[in-house]
């Protein structure tokens, strides 16, 4: 429980410091693909514990980890659209892009945790 409190205060500080990227430039959409990329390898994380506990053959867990890897390829998707938006230069596109994926991950991780919270006992 406490990882679960922990990483979501990380996610809220790092979703309210991009929160208001009015200014549409490189800077903002690099900040927002740190932001979307250092979720996606926490997210990466809770998913390599789950592999190794395994589901226990608990059905809640079971759906929570199906649903924690359904969001996880779509903040994939949003990631991809980001880099190929920053490549462009098209910043706005960027920004929502990697905002997208960064509220993907944040869906996975909760689900991930929520799971292994399960499991664990907890």
């Amino acid at each position: 429980m406490r990882t679960l409190n922990t990483l979501f205060i990380v996610m809220l500080i790092l979703g309210f410091t991009g929160i208001a990227y009015g200014a549409q430039n490189e800077e903002t959409a690099k900040s927002w693909q740190q932001q979307a990329t250092s979720t996606r390898e926490a997210v990466m994380n809770v998913y390599g514990e789950l592999e190794k506990m395994g589901d226990k053959d608990n059905p809640v867990a079971k759906e929570l980890i199906a649903d924690a890897v359904i969001q996880l390829g779509e903040g994939d998707k949003f990631l991809k659209q980001g880099d190929e938006a920053m490549a462009a230069k098209e910043w706005e596109k960027a920004n929502f892009g990697y905002n997208m994926a960064w509220q993907y991950y944040v869906k996975a991780a909760t689900a991930g945790l929520n799971a292994k919270s399960i499991l664990s006992g907890q």
